[in-house]
């Protein structure tokens, strides 16, 4: 009796070992991977290399672009851009939460809204708040655009914005929005 009660108690503790392992079911029913010891890898985007592949993709040109690594005026977002793209009169994001940023706005055609930007952000920067200048600018394009009935409004409406392991990006292209917040957050997989 009590070798069987020890190998019942043996098989027991061996499946409850296993189901450790495994996955395990949130009570929404959305499967999540089971808590690991290891830290989680941090992942190094190529900001350049991803503004490039979605210029490329999408044949974006005759906008502008402004990078952090630009010594050139004009190439970089100084205080009066940043203010005049992201801030108002008063407040402006901090950039100085920035570490290196990739901004594609496009302003030659003014009813065919055309922008994206990807920031990496340095550790402990506020994302929501950083997120909700971005934000501010896409919706005052779209109350904008109530005075511009040819205005295509669908990529302002269709606006992604999203922060991921220290980046923040925001697309504002025709027919790529959800492609290209897809592809970004595809590289912290």
């Amino acid at each position: 009796m009590k070798k069987t009660v020890l190998v019942l108690l043996t098989i027991l503790l061996t499946f409850s070992l296993c189901a450790c392992g495994g996955e395990s079911t949130v009570s929404d029913g959305e499967s999540v991977a089971a808590d690991s010891s290891e830290p989680a890898k941090a992942v190094e985007l190529d900001i350049r290399a991803e503004a490039d592949a979605i210029v490329s993709k999408y044949s974006l040109s005759g906008g502008r672009r402004f990078t952090s690594t630009s010594q050139e005026l004009g190439g970089y977002l100084d205080e009066d851009l940043i203010r005049s793209y992201y801030g108002d009169a008063v407040k402006m994001p901090d950039f100085g939460s920035v570490e290196a940023y990739e901004v594609y706005i496009d302003e030659t055609k003014p009813v065919k809204p055309c922008e994206f930007g990807i920031f990496k952000m340095k550790e402990g920067a506020d994302a929501e708040l950083f997120i909700s200048f971005l934000k501010a600018r896409i919706n005052k394009k779209i109350e904008n655009s109530k005075a511009y009935p040819s205005m295509d409004t669908e990529p302002l409406k269709t606006a992604v914005f999203t922060a991921e392991g220290g980046y923040i990006w925001y697309a504002v292209v025709k027919g790529g929005n959800a492609d290209i917040d897809s592809t970004l957050k595809g590289k912290f997989e």
